[in-house]
């Protein structure tokens, strides 16, 4: 089972971007392809495409506060149903954009200003709070 649970009462789960020290060569590989690799839940392997970070990047930047949180609290509500769903019966293309896009709003949240410049992180989401948290490594 992906999800994680904090309390009965409280779904969480895990994105993670792995850094240049990580273990498994499918994120190297993404890496060379100057894309993001993106690890969802512990047990899904995203890869973000270059133009599509950009793009993406863009839209967060123009949104308001306001708007920021409105959508990343949808996102990760939608990415909690789809993993609680059962991953298998799921539809991948829903929860890779979902994380996707919950990922790069909680780092627009938490001051990141170049997609560019993203570090390896983990963003961790709290249902029962409806918020996320952003880990950043050194």
């Amino acid at each position: 089972m992906p999800t994680v649970t904090v309390s009965p009462e409280t779904p969480a789960f895990t994105l993670t971007l792995p850094g240049t020290d990580s273990p498994d060569e499918r994120v190297h590989a993404i890496q060379r392809r100057g894309n993001l690799p993106l690890m969802i839940a512990g047990c899904v392997l995203a890869e973000i495409t270059h133009d599509d970070l950009m793009e993406s990047w863009q839209e967060a930047v123009s949104l308001s506060m306001s708007e920021l949180n409105n959508m990343a609290e949808l996102a990760g509500r939608r990415l909690t149903e789809l993993l609680d769903d059962n991953l298998e019966s799921g539809d991948l293309t829903d929860l890779v954009t979902d994380a996707a896009v919950l990922f790069l709003l909680a780092l627009r949240r938490h001051g990141v200003d170049d997609a560019n410049r993203i570090p390896p992180c983990t963003v961790m989401w709290n249902g029962q709070e409806g918020r996320e948290r952003v880990l950043m490594r050194a």
